[in-house]
Formats: C-alpha cells, sequence, structure tokens
C-alpha cells in the first residue's frame, strides 16, 4: 500500500513539474539568407501557479536556444537573458520576440532544427518548446554590387567595404535584401530584409556623397519605398510613398544627395484618418 502511495505521489509531482509552462516556438520565417539574424518568437504560457520573476540584472539566463544540423550535430547553444525583469502572471501567456544573432552565425548553409528551453527560477528546471526548421541559404549580388570607404564616426572608419543589393525569390514572394561585406576578405557584416519589393518598376539604387546606400523600390502596387543604410549596415531611415493621381514617385539621382519626387509621403503605421460624421436631414445645424 506505501509503495502505491509513494507511486501515486511521484507520479503527481512529475506531472506538476512538466506544467510549470506550456512554451510554443515560431519563427518569423522558415527560409533565411547567410548571414541574415533569426528572428524567432517564443510564447509562454505560465501554468505553475504563481506569478514567476525572470531576467533582471546580474540574474540567470532564462531562455536557451539548441540548434542541430539536419544530421543530428549541436552547434554552441545560445543564451538569452535580460537587464530588466520581466514578470509572467499566473495563468497568463507572454510572447518574447528575440533576434538570434552574433551567438549564433547563419553562415553555413543547409537545413536546422531549433528547440528553446525556458527557465522556471523556482525549481531551477528549464522547460521545452516545439521543434521548429529553417533553411540556411544563399544568393549572389544580382541587383548592385560596390565598394565604398567606411567615413569618420563610424567604427572602422577607413577600411573598404562593399554594398550589395540582392534580388531573392522566397516562395510566392519576391524579396530585397541587402548585405555589406568586408571588400578585402569578402567577409559578410551583416545582411537584412529591405522588404517585398514588386518588379514591375525596376529599383533604383545610389549610394550619396556620405557613402550612406539609397534604395528606392515598389513595395507593392502604388505603394514605394526609400531605404537609405548607414555604412556600418544599419538602417539610417525608410520612408514610404503613394503613386497619387498618375504621379509616381521616384529617386532624384546625381549632382548631390539622392531625393525622392513626386507621390505623397505617408506613414503606414499611423491610424486611419477618422470618418466625418454625417448629419441626418432631419438635424438642423447648431443656431437654427
Amino acid at each position: 500500500m506505501n509503495r502505491i502511495l509513494l507511486l501515486l505521489t511521484f507520479c503527481l509531482l512529475s506531472a506538476a513539474a512538466h506544467a510549470q509552462y506550456v512554451t510554443n516556438l515560431t519563427l518569423l520565417k522558415n527560409q533565411f539568407l547567410t548571414g541574415e539574424p533569426v528572428v524567432a518568437e517564443i510564447t509562454i504560457i505560465n501554468r505553475s501557479g504563481a506569478d514567476v520573476i525572470v531576467g533582471g540584472h546580474g540574474a540567470r539566463d532564462w531562455l536557451h536556444f539548441e540548434i542541430t544540423e539536419a544530421e543530428g550535430r549541436r552547434l554552441s547553444p545560445v543564451t538569452i537573458g535580460s537587464e530588466k525583469p520581466i514578470t509572467m502572471r499566473a495563468g497568463g501567456t507572454m510572447k518574447h520576440t528575440v533576434e538570434i544573432s552574433g551567438g549564433y552565425s547563419t553562415a553555413d548553409l543547409g537545413t536546422y532544427n531549433m528547440i528553446a528551453n525556458v527557465l522556471h527560477p523556482i525549481s531551477g528546471q528549464f522547460y521545452v518548446s516545439n521543434r521548429a526548421r529553417m533553411t540556411i541559404t544563399d544568393s549572389k549580388p544580382n541587383m548592385f554590387d560596390q565598394p565604398f570607404g567606411v567615413p569618420e564616426g563610424f567604427p572602422n572608419a577607413g577600411r573598404a567595404r562593399r554594398y550589395q543589393v540582392i534580388l531573392f525569390r522566397e516562395l510566392n514572394t519576391l524579396q530585397l535584401y541587402c548585405r555589406l561585406t568586408d571588400d578585402r576578405s569578402g567577409a559578410y557584416i551583416a545582411t537584412f530584409l529591405l522588404g517585398s519589393v514588386n518588379m514591375a518598376t525596376q529599383p533604383q539604387i545610389s549610394i550619396d556623397p556620405k557613402n550612406k546606400l539609397h534604395v528606392f523600390f515598389m513595395a507593392q502596387p502604388h505603394v514605394y519605398c526609400h531605404a537609405i543604410v548607414n555604412p556600418d549596415g544599419k538602417i539610417f531611415k525608410r520612408g514610404y510613398y503613394r503613386d497619387q493621381e498618375g504621379n509616381r514617385p521616384s529617386l532624384l539621382v546625381g549632382g548631390g544627395f539622392p531625393q525622392v519626387v513626386g507621390g505623397v509621403y505617408f506613414d503606414p503605421g499611423a491610424p486611419p484618418p477618422e470618418k466625418k460624421k454625417m448629419r441626418k436631414a432631419s438635424e438642423r445645424p447648431p443656431g437654427l
């Protein structure tokens, strides 16, 4: 009888341990270019019955990513912490987006599997997510490939770099990428997505007098994007323009800094304008 009770108690404790978190891992996409950061979203449901605090200055890293090749070889794990504490409410759901770069490089082509391990600090145990698959591929610069020198004010000033723009087909969409490489060694410094592109209009690409890269392209019918990239491989500015009543925007290049002419600038993240409330025919204007 005692043995049965002991076994039952052990089973209940094991079930409780496995019920602390329910975790799910999703990737922003499943196909990445060489050197492109992998963006992952981990969803955590706190089933522990109590609030859980992870992260904070000097706290233990609470999120570990394990990445394995298709053949089973495991790469170095990627550990993520946070300077500010994060509270996961009892019974609540938290979504955490992580950009995996630096500690993990998508330099090698192939197919990989990724899982996330989430720390439950009270018990000291990690809880495992589902397995997500990703493919690392590559493409040569087929739109633009020009060298430049890093100007003063940026890291490695004076070094020779190269801007490359790549048109890449991903499933049923065309994507435009920017890549920064070392002109001497050819090493990839940064690879990142500029956005989906509609090739009904040929992209316009230019380097300005301060060695910033300007890429102007049609993002969707009647909508254009003007992306400016700094010599350190980071986006400096991104603006959007509408083709209005046949006044199609374009990038004016030559004789100075490239600038957009034509079209109408707009902010795609701005809330839509409020519609004016129509007055009923029976309503009289104020004062009448």
